[in-house]
């Protein structure tokens, strides 16, 4: 089991996030974006440099996270409305989703794939799409169609995608994101089990969430979570997911991974150092 940090959860700024990982002894690092850019979505000054801080730090990038399918996918026709300018606008919309989709799985999945080559990694972290409003429940066909055919995509070029785990979306529990993966049935697929994010939907992330998942988890995310006095779900430093528990079964499961601390938290150095510290002490009474 090995430990990484998503660089913006530090900083925005690349360089400082590695040079401060660096200091606490990390080496692994997940990257999701370069100041307000997102990868691949770089400048060439952007991506040369990128380079030239790994180099000066004997860092890498072990995973990337570009936001692939972190959008609602258009279900059936499109709503319809009696005054003219009413229904334009609804059409547009409804377009512009259908647009957004076409670019995501003809433009963005194949320029992530060959920024992640040219990194030399074959981990991309992508999303199985957000509902829209529509309930949780079966997974759409048309969801199901453009995953498959993301993950056949990513292994005619030797990537592994994992789909994380996010509220609102239709991979958003550990049951029902493992259901999705194994009804697409894709081996280019796999989980970013992110206990977080599933306790924000409403899961037990352990041991309820990640019984479901355990045979699919590829890359995990490190954040906690609780419910506040108002009944109300947020991140948190110290939170209510039973870690102790969930570090110890991935420890017995044998998993090999990375986990990446992403905390959701300001300040950002402060909290980083924080779960990280948290994170090693973790690992240390699970092994």
């Amino acid at each position: 089991m090995k430990i990484s940090i998503v660089t913006d959860e530090i900083s925005a700024d690349p360089e400082t996030a590695i040079e401060l990982g660096t200091e606490w002894g990390i080496k692994d690092f997940e990257l999701r974006g370069f100041y307000a850019d997102r990868v691949p979505n770089l400048s060439t000054y952007q991506t040369e440099r990128l380079g030239e801080i790994l180099a000066a730090y004997d860092a890498r990038i072990v995973a990337i996270s570009p936001g692939l399918f972190k959008i609602p996918y258009p279900q059936g026709r499109r709503e319809q409305a009696s005054l003219a300018w009413m229904d334009q606008a609804m059409f547009q919309k409804w377009q512009s989703w259908h647009d957004e989709v076409k670019y995501h799985r003809d433009e963005l999945l194949p320029a992530s794939i060959e920024f992640a080559q040219a990194l030399g990694i074959n981990l991309i972290l992508i999303f199985g799409f957000h509902r829209g409003g529509h309930p949780a429940g079966p997974v759409p066909d048309e969801v199901r169609e453009i995953l498959y055919d993301a993950g056949e995509q990513a292994a005619a070029a030797g990537m592994q995608l994992v789909i994380e785990v996010e509220d609102e979306f239709w991979a958003d529990t550990g049951h029902r994101t493992a259901t999705m993966v194994e009804t697409i049935g894709h081996p280019a697929l796999g989980v970013n089990w992110d206990p977080g994010n599933a306790f924000m939907a409403g899961d037990t992330p352990y041991p309820d969430g990640y019984q479901a998942v355990r045979h699919l988890v590829k890359h995990v995310h490190f954040k906690d979570a609780e419910i506040d006095d108002r009944g109300n779900r947020r991140y948190a430093v110290h939170g209510q997911i039973d870690w102790a528990g969930q570090i110890k079964a991935l420890v017995s499961d044998g998993y090999k991974g990375h986990i990446s601390v992403e905390t959701h938290l300001r300040p950002k150095v402060k909290v980083a150092q924080t779960e990280l510290d948290l994170l090693r002490r973790l690992i240390e009474q699970a092994m």
